[in-house]
């Protein structure tokens, strides 16, 4: 928008205009175009590796709070697809599922850190690695199947 004004009135005497002319005009590595503004920057250098911490293990939790937990961390997990899946099959048989399930159903949302990686197990488009190949996750691929073709297009209410 700046450049684009300089160009309508060159002989512009505002400060904020001739500097973004002048930035415009002047080619380098470390500027970028974003419409007709150009926005100086430093490229990002990091080398640190990500770790997500470890889950803290939640002693006399009650089977109640657990479950009720569970129902509102399932809705909020991430990308929209997996809050979908989550919530809904946990609304329909978290209710029933004895508590080893329950237990790694609980270790499962709030430890992988990809929503991609999770999603892709969940809809067997990738095998999921020991940690969670287990019961949960096999009700979970069945589910997504959807094999009675259940309307599961909101979550459910809370």
């Amino acid at each position: 928008m700046l450049k684009s004004l300089c160009r309508i009135a060159p002989k512009c005497s505002n400060v904020l205009c001739q500097t973004a002319v002048s930035r415009s005009l002047s080619h380098d590595n470390k500027r970028s175009g974003f419409g007709d503004i150009m926005i100086e920057y430093e490229p990002y250098k990091d080398d640190t590796e990500f770790t997500v911490p470890s889950y803290p293990a939640r002693i006399n939790e009650s089977e109640e709070a657990l479950r009720a937990r569970l129902i509102w961390q399932s809705r909020k997990r991430g990308i929209a697809e997996n809050c979908l899946i989550l919530s809904t099959f946990f609304s329909e048989q978290g209710p029933n599922l004895p508590r080893k399930i329950v237990d790694q159903f609980d270790i499962l949302i709030n430890t992988v850190d990809s929503d991609w990686d999770l999603y892709y197990w969940m809809t067997g488009k990738e095998h999921p690695p020991p940690p969670y190949d287990n019961e949960v996750m096999k009700m979970l691929i069945e589910f997504t199947q959807n094999k009675d073709m259940k309307d599961r297009t909101q979550q459910p209410d809370l």
